[in-house]
């Protein structure tokens, strides 16, 4: 009997000690994660970040961060926390409230949400998974109405949501039913959703996707015919590895004028063949530029301009050594108001080869002309409405046009045309 209480004495004490070291683990991996991602912060250059108030433990810990951009007085963040820890999970809450400076007296700051929006602090909640090292949370902004000098807004809150690990993060986000209005003239708009997702990694290899949906825009006018905008979408897509490539594209589902059918549309374009290599080399560049200036270049003269732009201008003229290449996938307009529906596709390249005998400051200078002499190019626009032919001087019954740039200089359906620049 003895050696069974023994052994139960000994597991217990067994599981104790392992216990209470697997919290100590949890804190510790806690404190080395938000570390690592405060000193993230701090190298990118655009941030100051301090952390203050701090109180760690196994079981619970907490502080309070001031995040405030390089360079900028005028606001900051601050961002108290608590976290629990678990074995397997910390789980942390907080609040964010943004001070505004006061130019009157600088000692008494204003809050942001309280004191100019009549708004509570946006709050916030995140879990951190010990063993993957995954994050994920939510931020709830609270509505508010506001009127001033015959201005009202009226906005009914936001929630957003992130997951992911340093170095690659998706954010997802809905924005409420936004309102303005002043006298007889109103907008509004929303929902609003906003989808991202950032992947980097070291040495300036990224990945960045963005979308935004606007599920409704309307505007009342007092001397204008109402318009209604709806299902119009905007997303891009950015890519540094070999090369630096952007894909955007741009729709709208229906524009409406007095209820009537206005028009409806799509764009999809990208450009690539940006040397890669030299893309890095131009955001080292400026990231220690943006470092000696404390974050901001706004406060360069013409002269200091002129002489940054001498001092990057051998990365810039790299990154055109592959000869870059805009591409129009496709772009579409209808219009059943009009009786137009038309459609275009084509591309554009720049010929790269010696760009390094280029200068950069020519384009400052209006002198184009060794830039537009390397841009060839061939866009077909179908179903072209007969008013556009006819300002072109191209007879009516005009469907296609066919646009070719050899060395800068344009062409429509071989009828020349001025300069492209």
């Amino acid at each position: 009997m003895r050696r069974t209480w023994w052994a139960v004495i000994v597991v217990a004490v067994v599981g104790v000690v392992g216990y209470l070291g697997a919290q100590a683990y949890a804190s510790r991996v806690f404190e080395q994660e938000l570390a690592r991602a405060l000193e993230a912060l701090r190298e990118d250059g655009q941030w100051q970040v301090e952390r203050q108030a701090v109180e760690r433990g196994w079981f619970h810990s907490q502080g309070r961060l001031q995040l405030a951009p390089a360079g900028d007085a005028r606001w900051q963040a601050e961002i108290p926390y608590a976290a629990r820890h678990g074995l397997l999970t910390t789980r942390m809450s907080g609040a964010v409230q943004v001070m505004l400076a006061d130019e009157g007296d600088a000692a008494s700051p204003r809050m942001l949400f309280g004191d100019v929006l009549p708004s509570a602090e946006p709050r916030w909640t995140a879990t951190f998974h010990n063993l993957d090292r995954q994050t994920d949370g939510r931020l709830d902004v609270a509505g508010f109405e506001l009127e001033h000098d015959e201005v009202a807004v009226s906005f009914t809150g936001a929630e957003f949501t992130a997951e992911g690990r340093i170095g690659d993060v998706a954010i997802q986000g809905q924005i409420a039913p936004l309102r303005w209005q002043r006298g007889r003239e109103e907008l509004s708009t929303g929902p609003l959703h906003l989808n991202s997702r950032y992947q980097t990694s070291d040495d300036y290899f990224f990945h960045q996707r963005n979308e935004l949906i606007v599920n409704r825009l309307d505007y009342r006018g007092p001397q204008r015919a109402p318009l209604t905008l709806t299902g119009l979408r905007y997303s891009d897509e950015t890519r540094l590895d070999d090369q630096l490539r952007l894909d955007m594209s741009l729709s709208l589902e229906q524009a409406q004028v007095a209820g009537e059918s206005l028009l409806a549309g799509r764009l999809a374009a990208s450009l690539d063949r940006i040397d890669g290599q030299a893309a890095r080399q131009l955001a080292r560049q400026l990231d220690s530029v943006i470092e000696q200036q404390g974050g901001d270049l706004s406060g360069l003269d013409e002269a200091e301009r002129r002489r940054l732009l001498q001092r990057l201008e051998p990365a810039i003229l790299a990154m055109l050594e592959d000869s870059p290449r805009f591409i129009l996938e496709g772009a579409t307009l209808s219009s059943p108001l009009f009786g137009v529906d038309t459609r275009g596709h084509g591309e554009l390249v720049f010929d790269g080869q010696d760009a390094a005998a280029l200068e950069v400051l020519d384009l400052l200078d209006a002198d184009t002309s060794a830039w537009r002499e390397r841009l060839d190019g061939r866009f077909t626009w179908s179903g072209v409405p007969p008013l556009v032919a006819l300002q072109l001087g191209l007879p009516l019954d005009t469907r296609e046009l066919v646009i070719t740039i050899e060395a800068g200089q344009i062409r429509i359906n071989d009828r020349p045309l001025p300069s492209l620049l």
